[in-house]
């Protein structure tokens, strides 16, 4: 699926502009912005358990690197293995091992999202409040939605 999105983007998006496009359907919530100084681009999307957020690489021809924004499923709520709800290409869900009181939000939608482009880095809002810090020089991303730093990213 992300492949896929990127070949859109590659084609939408051009430098010099800032370019805000969300949307929110029956497949989640989807949000691209590019940066009009550094031309970068970032996708933000929601899978079945998750939402994440993508920086693509300067060319736009792939991931540089990820971000975890927050849980759309309760983790306490989740009963399978994270084998099992891998099966479809998403990433595990949150485990209640790194989950904590930020990690689920419940009906979250795209106008609660806000991307703030900075110096060397990208700040994501959700509902004014600073959830996810990307910086672009380390390539490392920190949540508010974690309880301690793990595969998903660092806490913040």
């Amino acid at each position: 699926m992300k492949l896929i999105l990127l070949s859109i983007f590659t084609s939408v998006f051009a430098l010099g502009t800032i370019k805000t496009r969300s949307e929110n359907n029956t497949d989640g919530i989807f949000i691209t912005s590019t940066d009009p100084i550094s031309g970068r681009t970032l996708m933000i999307e929601e899978d079945e358990y998750s939402i994440w957020v993508y920086v693509l690489n300067p060319d736009k021809q792939g991931i540089d690197f990820d971000g975890f924004l927050c849980s759309v499923v309760d983790p306490e709520s989740i009963t399978m293995s994270p084998k099992e709800a891998t099966k479809n290409g998403n990433a595990p869900p949150l485990t209640t091992t790194y989950a904590n009181k930020y990690s689920y939000i419940k009906n979250l939608k795209s106008n609660d999202i806000k991307v703030y482009w900075k110096y060397n880095r990208i700040e994501i809002k959700l509902k004014k409040e600073t959830y996810l810090i990307m910086d672009l020089e380390s390539k490392t991303s920190y949540s508010k939605a974690l309880s301690k730093d793990c595969y998903y990213g660092n806490t913040l």
